[in-house]
């Protein structure tokens, strides 16, 4: 199961990782990004901005349609993810993740409940000294609902099997929408069941503003003996920088992204938004994509 059970004496809750250093440089509207970042491997122009090694591409659908080729579903009914008009009218076609009450036994989920999709050839695979380099976009109204605690993952890099912790998640905890980082490592890979010798942490990073896109790009490097790190920009600022984490399990054979709501029984519909979703080599090459768009 991944849902985010509490991890007891192994838990370990960290506040907002200062990144030491970090200058920030409008480039674009309310954007900003580290000319480090930026300018890495030399200048980028729209003209010469690198491809991803994978990518949704939701503008060659039709709006109202529920199924893409590109990602499996895990959805109690097929109206659960639909791709529609952007309510924001920024983005064109993007893709809507709805969960309701009773949305349970799905995939595992036992009482939980969630609408969730997989890519596990493009988006699957990942083993301990990998780096995945990732960057979507997200979209909540003032409706937003989501249940207090920690068991509402919008993103998950999960284990192979089904009975442990995701390696990371990235949640959004009550009405107020409070992100928070999840990480979980160490111990020797099973296919079910918590190893033992896993660490729990959790980052705090303060309520996600609604009504509004925000662009993630993250960049994770899995590290089951403590070599992992994230580093998190949203809306072009790096808010996090966690090096030295245990970040997935010794031996997993191959963790997966995923991307939707996977909450814990509420009485609420939780709705969100995603514009497309990439895969980069480099994060440079994750903001190069930013700037090509301007």
């Amino acid at each position: 199961m991944e849902a985010s059970r509490s991890p007891g004496r192994l838990s370990r809750s960290f506040p907002l990782l200062a990144v030491a250093a970090l200058t920030l440089t409008l480039f674009s509207g309310s954007s900003e990004v580290s000319p480090a970042i930026a300018n890495a491997g030399g200048p980028i122009s729209p003209s010469v901005a690198p491809d991803p090694l994978t990518h949704t591409a939701y503008k060659t659908l039709l709006a109202g349609v529920d199924s893409y080729a590109y990602w499996t579903d895990q959805v109690k009914t097929p109206d659960r993810v639909q791709y529609v008009d952007d309510p924001m009218h920024q983005r064109g076609i993007v893709q809507r993740v709805e969960v309701q009450p009773g949305d349970n036994g799905v995939a595992g989920s036992n009482s939980g409940e969630r609408a969730e999709v997989i890519n596990s050839s493009d988006l699957g695979g990942f083993q301990d000294g990998d780096t995945l380099v990732m960057s979507w976009g997200l979209l909540i109204d003032s409706a937003f609902a989501s249940p207090p605690g920690t068991w509402n993952g919008f993103v998950q890099i999960h284990a192979s099997g089904g009975g442990n912790q995701a390696p990371l998640s990235l949640r959004l905890g009550s009405d107020d929408a409070d992100l928070v980082l999840g990480l979980f490592g160490g111990g020797d890979w099973t296919p079910w069941g918590q190893p033992d010798g896993t660490v729990a942490e959790t980052i705090d990073l303060g309520a996600l503003a609604k009504d509004q896109w925000h662009d993630f790009v993250m960049a994770v490097h899995f590290g089951c003996t403590g070599t992992g790190y994230v580093q998190l920009w949203l809306d072009g600022q790096q808010v996090v920088d966690a090096r030295d984490r245990k970040i997935g399990y010794c031996g997993d054979p191959g963790m997966y992204w995923k991307q939707g709501f996977y909450r814990s029984a509420y009485d609420k519909t939780t709705r969100l938004w995603f514009s497309d979703t990439y895969r980069w080599a480099t994060v440079p090459d994750a903001f190069s994509n930013y700037r090509a768009r301007v």
